[in-house]
């Protein structure tokens, strides 16, 4: 068979990390299929698919906004698919073909278009965004040949709300690369301490959404910072996809007085995260909207202590 895998949304973060692994294990696993990595400008970058049965097409209209990228996904890619004869499309990021019969499987990688409490605290352009990834995530899971989910609440609350069969479901729980373990190179993780200054430090890992509640996390701190030792910092480690939000979070930081206390690294290469996880003192997850926290389970795979908020998945 020929696999096409539509990789366009992927730009960083989990979605990223997950397919680096997938098509990693496929590679070593599945030798006889063919697989058709369909990716953006910016995506053939970060993505490693460098593999003997693997082939890469990236395109630069869909690198250039979300709404031109959604638009080309409907209109070209089917083009695309059977220009490459391929035999079935796997989407891993919500959305498939809407317009175009063509066998596809989605995996429901995100659960936030169905927060509404959350969509309302948004700005317009997210409220836009969440609203619409919602109307096309329903049409794709109506037209699936199967939908994957990753994790068996999201299954169930989703399988519920679009009155899916099971044998139309599927769950497959996310798994964590071998680079994620306790017991790390001792030399290199001086270097990473040394690097970044670390010493005591509670570490949230994720990109930066308003959804992620980062500015609750910095309240909360914030009211603790002098009920614990001065040395432990807050260390927020991951990319802004949101600078107004951003900036918001930074004001805040220096409005309390807690420029020395807060650290924000943005993107780091993925083979440091493990050295962070080990280093930390506590591991912190305070989003609420999540279908499967990877960092949580690389954080638990590399012995951290964790604090996280015990509702990741809103009742729809």
């Amino acid at each position: 068979m020929r696999i096409a895998v539509n990789a366009l949304s992927a730009v960083a973060g989990g979605g990223v990390t997950y397919l680096n692994q997938l098509f990693k294990y496929l590679s070593e696993i599945d030798r006889e299929n063919e697989y058709l990595i369909i990716t953006t400008k910016n995506g053939e970058k970060i993505l490693h698919a460098n593999y003997k049965n693997f082939q890469i097409l990236s395109f630069k209209t869909p690198s250039l906004s979300t709404i031109l990228r959604l638009f080309w996904e409907q209109s070209c890619l089917w083009y695309i698919l059977k220009r490459y004869k391929a035999d079935i499309l796997y989407s891993p990021a919500n959305i498939g073909l809407i317009f175009y019969p063509f066998p596809t499987i989605i995996m429901i990688q995100t659960v936030a278009p169905f927060d509404k409490d959350m969509i309302k605290r948004q700005n317009i352009y997210y409220r836009l965004k969440f609203n619409l990834l919602r109307i096309l995530t329903s049409l794709s899971v109506r037209k699936a040949k199967n939908v994957i989910f990753i994790s068996d609440k999201a299954r169930k609350e989703l399988s519920h709300y679009y009155n899916l069969p099971e044998h139309k479901t599927s769950l497959i729980y996310h798994g964590r690369s071998v680079l994620f373990k306790p017991d790390l190179d001792y030399d290199r993780l001086q270097e990473i301490k040394q690097k970044y200054n670390l010493n005591k430090f509670i570490l949230y890992v994720s990109n930066i959404y308003k959804y992620k509640n980062f500015f609750e996390l910095i309240h909360a701190f914030s009211l603790i910072k002098n009920q614990i030792d001065s040395h432990l910092k807050l260390v927020l480690v991951g990319k802004s996809f949101d600078d107004q939000y951003t900036q918001s979070l930074k004001n805040l930081v220096l409005e309390k007085e807690m420029k020395d206390r807060i650290i924000f690294l943005g993107h780091l290469p993925y083979e440091e995260l493990p050295y962070f996880y080990v280093l930390c003192q506590l591991f912190v997850y305070p989003s609420t909207c999540e279908s499967f926290g990877m960092t949580l389970v690389e954080a638990m795979a590399c012995g951290a202590p964790i604090l996280s908020s015990n509702n990741l998945l809103r009742p729809i």
